[in-house]
């Protein structure tokens, strides 16, 4: 869940975000992030070691309304979430059948996900490159400008205008991909959609 949650901390900072200077690859991602305000989305998740050897993989839905607002649904293994409205976060563990609740200003506090309610440039924060076209994506590398980065290197690709995959590289040298499918933008997404009510029955930690 740990790396789950900051996996999706890096996706909102990306999304939250706009580019200082544009190539072939951040020309699209710039239009994407300048004109998208919500996100449906399935996707695919695969963490592979430092060989190329499946360790992990999982499946689920992404949903966003900036700002603030969002939810990193897993469906597969098993079902886990991390919900916010702004206001709180709520982290539902459903193996341990327990759900953390934070403030959304204390998981903001020193986190990348604190950008969330900022349109901070990219550029900020990482060196930000185009890395040429393969397999139908134009591809875009975000090199993290701090040395204390959960991951060293992050690619980004987008195919026909839309987000389509991630690649993040952690200092180990393991590497998650995520594919999005069915990616749906700017559709009416309900502010009751961000709220979450704890299941009977489960521990319920924090505020």
């Amino acid at each position: 869940m740990k790396t789950g949650f900051k996996i999706l901390c890096l996706l909102i900072v990306l999304l939250q975000s706009w580019i200082a200077n544009a190539g072939q690859g951040t020309d699209a991602l710039d239009a994407f992030l300048a004109s998208t305000q919500t996100i449906e989305a399935r996707f695919q998740q695969k963490l592979l070691d430092n060989k190329g050897i499946l360790l992990q993989q999982s499946a689920g839905k992404f949903t966003l309304k900036r700002p603030g607002k969002f939810i990193w649904d897993y469906v597969l293994p098993y079902p886990q979430k991390i919900v916010s409205n702004a206001k709180r976060i709520w982290v539902f563990d459903s193996e341990l059948a327990q759900v953390t609740i934070k403030q959304y200003s204390d998981m903001l506090s020193g986190a990348p996900v604190a950008l969330l309610d900022q349109r901070k440039k990219l550029a900020d924060d990482f060196v930000v490159t185009d890395a040429g076209s393969l397999q139908g994506q134009d591809w875009v590398k975000l090199t993290p400008r701090s040395a204390e980065s959960e991951f060293t290197e992050i690619y980004v690709g987008m195919s026909k205008n839309n987000l389509k995959s991630m690649r993040l590289i952690d200092s180990f040298g393991q590497s998650t991909t995520i594919e999005f499918e069915q990616l749906q933008t700017n559709t009416s997404l309900d502010d009751a959609v961000f709220e979450f009510k704890p299941p009977a029955g489960v521990d319920v930690v924090g505020q």
